[in-house]
């Protein structure tokens, strides 16, 4: 006897974003070698999960990939950078918006904001006393202008 069952698509976005790659893992996915790796991450090209430290979600091996894709076709690395950063953004204004995520992956952001806000907040009570107050005001009015 068969059930009528229908299929869901999977939510490729909470599967991406909650990939914990190892960086010899980003490099053979993305053709690419540990030392390009680590030097994009310690340039900031790239960024570490902001849940584990040390692991890529898939956010950075669609970076990794199109940064590639600009070396492999002669532009320096910096402009690949820049590229890939604009190609990021420009296919975030395409996707549909916020209205489409399902509840239950809205939750997850959710829970991971209030992780990454406590993490924030833990860092600033450290290191805000560390900051003298003459230089205090002055990067705040950079961001403000930005």
């Amino acid at each position: 006897m068969s059930k009528e069952f229908t299929l869901t698509p999977p939510n490729r976005g909470a599967l991406w974003s909650s990939l914990a790659l190892t960086k010899t893992q980003l490099a053979e996915l993305c053709g690419l070698t540990t030392r390009q790796i680590s030097h994009w991450t310690s340039q900031g090209y790239i960024t570490a999960s902001g849940r584990t430290p040390e692991r890529y979600n898939g956010d950075a091996i669609d970076f990794c990939v199109l940064i590639k894709q600009g070396l492999m076709n002669g532009i320096p690395l910096k402009r690949s950078v820049a590229l890939a950063r604009t190609y990021i953004a420009d296919e975030l204004t395409r996707q549909p918006s916020l209205a489409v995520i399902t509840p239950p992956a809205l939750l997850d952001i959710c829970e991971k904001l209030r992780g990454a806000e406590a993490s924030i907040s833990s860092v600033l009570q450290v290191v805000e006393p560390l900051v003298p107050v003459a230089i205090e005001t002055e990067p705040l009015q950079e961001f403000a202008d930005a």
